[in-house]
């Protein structure tokens, strides 16, 4: 289950939001993640409180104003192949979205599934073995 943060600057209307969501949960779908397991947040800042480097680390071109910077929260040991195919399905379906690849930054994060809760106050099962 990958919780998605997607913070963003404030002004973006509901519809790219939407886009942003749809095509989020289509990388996700296709990094090999159930249809039902979407969980998404949007935090939307004012420029004020949105710093970033335009550059760093040595973009070809300035980020816009349409960055988007992701923080995935998976499940400890989540196989870093999962996660670079979720990265590269990110970038594909967010550019067909219309955020050009420059301004998208991607940062997983783990958890231990322990210390976590899906819902209903029980803690979440582990990872199944296939």
């Amino acid at each position: 289950m990958p919780l998605f943060t997607v913070t963003m600057n404030a002004g973006r209307a509901a519809n790219e939001k939407n886009a942003i969501s749809r095509a989020i949960h289509k990388a996700s779908v296709k990094a090999g993640y159930p249809d039902d397991d979407m969980f998404q947040r949007f935090l939307c800042l004012e420029q004020a409180d949105l710093k970033v480097d335009l550059h760093y680390p040595g973009l070809p071109k300035p980020r816009t104003e349409k960055l988007l910077m992701i923080e995935v929260l998976v499940s400890s040991g989540t196989d870093a192949d999962r996660k670079r195919r979720l990265l590269a399905a990110l970038v594909e379906a967010l550019n067909g979205a219309g955020t050009d690849p420059n301004d998208i930054m991607v940062f997983f994060g783990e958890i231990d599934r322990a210390s976590s809760s899906f819902g209903g106050g029980r803690l979440a099962p582990p990872v199944a073995s296939v």
